[in-house]
């Protein structure tokens, strides 16, 4: 079910990819609501590697991403590590001082948060509910911070 609506004003350029973010941001903003974090969250990961693809793939890239043998692009935690290697010293962007280190500190936040709701150790008990909610509901709200930094950073770097 299509959560954003369409579009009043005429689009030019990639009709697609505008109709795909705008239904992307429109799904955070009604999850985040909702308390479907998980599900802003993977949204959030889901753009925000997008835009590091887009960027590490432009014509003067250095090392441009490239799929795995099953049609799958690197995962984010490889697109960091290529991002930092054509940004070795700290990348400031609005209110980050690096923001590929938060970028990369956010993924491990969202790989806890994913995991954490049924996920222990081996005859130990999980994390109390209202516990992994908070921590989910946290990653996604720096997940929605950051994505946007992101976004806008890929945009200035097209100017």
């Amino acid at each position: 079910m299509r959560k954003s609506q369409v579009p009043l004003k005429q689009i030019v350029g990639n009709i697609n990819k505008y109709e795909s973010y705008r239904e992307a941001w429109s799904r955070i903003k009604l999850a985040q609501e909702n308390h479907f974090f998980l599900e802003a969250i993977t949204i959030q990961e889901s753009i925000i590697s997008d835009r590091l693809i887009s960027f590490l793939s432009r014509p003067e890239a250095l090392n441009p991403p490239s799929k795995r043998k099953n049609g799958q692009f690197p995962s984010l935690n490889q697109l960091i590590k290529q991002w930092r290697s054509e940004f070795p010293h700290a990348l400031q962007s609005g209110s980050y001082s690096d923001l590929i280190s938060a970028v990369d500190q956010w993924r491990r936040t969202r790989n806890e948060a994913i995991h954490a709701i049924v996920k222990s150790e081996p005859g130990e008990p999980t994390q109390p509910i209202d516990s992994f909610l908070q921590k989910a509901k946290e990653a996604a709200e720096e997940g929605e911070k950051l994505t946007r930094e992101v976004c806008k950073w890929c945009k200035r770097g097209k100017k």
